[in-house]
């Protein structure tokens, strides 16, 4: 992987020099506009580490502002959750957890430059993704149409997520496209072992691990043994995980709104904020998104599905993996049941592209979350006054000039376009001379 990782640098040099001179720009732009919370949390968090160790996860925001000394600033509001989230304690996995401490212990003291450097962390992250996903796509990046989008619309999302929100899924994205690199090469360990890891960052790599434990079963030990990393702290150290199970598990406890327009439960029950004890509202319109989707699924679902004769005669394991398309294509709709879905989750799957085998499959997938990401802003529209009543002024509060940033955002847009355009034209300039070499070898002409 070492070996691939640096042939693939050395080849999209100029593209990488490109890419970290718009996000080394793109940091301070967005520091300036953006409100990065997460980012802020997890500074705070990771210097924390240091005194408390992982009993951090015992501890709400406040209840940690309130431990650590006044003068560091985590007192302003902009380094814990919101108050409708206030009684949350630390819920990322161990290992989010000791990036960010290993981050802060490398830049000590807590200034203004230390948000910045975090966000340069996430940017060299992010750009190590570019290199992984060029090396699952090979040529295709070269040849095919939807590689390049997918590279383009990995470039806005990771450009946004480090240098614009300071957020783990960079880091998530490295660990999981390794895993698929690993996987890639025939290293069936060292690829659970690095899901391991990405599912100690963030959970949702998990989805991948039924497939890598029937491809190769042995190899799961690895998975096992990774993490230990979260086992350890959690029975001999005192972590807390309960916000964590909260989340996952869809309770009310961990936040009386509902962010996701895409969860059914809008339909029969849409919370009227503000109110104590908590009543609701039935509002039908919000099932709209959930028809969308299930209307579209069934128009597409059956290029997933094996066919009859190959799967009637193939063994229990090859069943299995005749079905694993089908699997791949039915996962972002566990989207529509969790009640916390921020837009970036659209993305999270978005890596599960490369298990394809079928290239009309994988361009079915990518029109697929596509679909769900323009369902998701259309759920907003579809219950437009309980969004507007807390979620989505919400949201906004995080952008320090209101809808004036987004005159920010969008110049860090319009440099992203400009950026693509040019990586496009070059790209298509190499395959129609690469085009030209073919019809000339054709033909039997020597080319020097």
């Amino acid at each position: 992987m070492l070996s691939a990782i640096s042939f693939k640098i050395y080849e999209m040099r100029r593209y990488l020099v490109l890419s970290l001179v718009i996000s080394m720009v793109a940091i301070p732009i967005a520091n300036m506009f953006v409100i990065e919370r997460d980012r802020n949390r997890n500074e705070m968090y990771g210097e924390a580490f240091w005194i408390y160790g992982f009993k951090v996860y015992d501890m709400t925001d406040q209840e940690l502002v309130n431990s650590l000394p006044p003068e560091w600033g985590y007192n302003d509001g902009t380094h814990t959750l919101p108050p409708y989230l206030g009684n949350i304690k630390y819920e990322y996995p161990v290992f989010g957890l000791i990036f960010f401490a290993i981050a802060v212990w490398l830049f000590p003291g807590v200034n203004d430059l230390q948000p910045l450097w975090l966000n340069f962390l996430l940017v060299l992250t992010f750009n190590l993704n570019l290199i992984l996903i060029a090396i699952l796509l090979g040529d295709k990046i070269y040849k095919v149409q939807w590689a390049r989008l997918f590279f383009g619309a990995y470039f806005v999302y990771g450009l946004i997520m480090s240098a614009g929100g300071g957020k783990l899924e960079p880091i998530v994205d490295s660990l999981l496209l390794m895993a698929l690199v690993l996987r890639q090469e025939g290293q069936r360990g060292k690829s659970m072992f690095a899901l391991g890891l990405a599912v100690q960052t963030k959970i949702y790599p998990a989805v991948l691990f039924p497939l890598l434990f029937i491809e190769a079963p042995v190899a799961a030990v690895w998975f096992f043994v990774s993490l230990l990393l979260t086992i350890i702290p959690f029975t001999l150290l005192g972590a807390n995980f309960d916000s964590l199970v909260e989340h996952f598990l869809n309770t009310s406890d961990y936040s009386a709104y509902i962010v996701n327009p895409m969860y059914p439960g809008l339909g029969l029950a849409s919370p009227i904020l503000g109110t104590d004890p908590l009543q609701t509202y039935v509002w039908p319109p919000s099932f709209i998104p959930l028809v969308i989707y299930l209307s579209f699924m069934l128009y597409t679902l059956p290029l997933y599905l094996p066919k009859k004769a190959a799967f009637v005669a193939a063994s229990f394991k090859d069943k299995i993996l005749l079905l694993k398309p089908l699997y791949l294509y039915l996962l972002p709709g566990i989207l529509f049941g969790f009640r916390w879905v921020m837009p970036w989750y659209l993305f999270w799957l978005g890596s599960l592209i490369f298990l394809f085998d079928n290239e009309e499959q994988a361009v079915g997938y990518l029109k697929m979350i596509t679909i769900v990401g323009l369902v998701y802003w259309f759920g907003v529209s579809c219950n437009w006054p309980y969004f507007i009543s807390g979620p989505l002024v919400d949201f906004m509060s995080h952008f320090t000039s209101g809808w004036y940033t987004l005159l920010g955002l969008s110049l860090m847009v319009a440099i992203t376009a400009v950026s693509y355009v040019i990586w496009k034209k070059v790209f298509e300039r190499r395959e129609r001379k690469d085009q030209l070499y073919r019809e000339a070898e054709a033909r039997g002409e020597l080319i020097i």
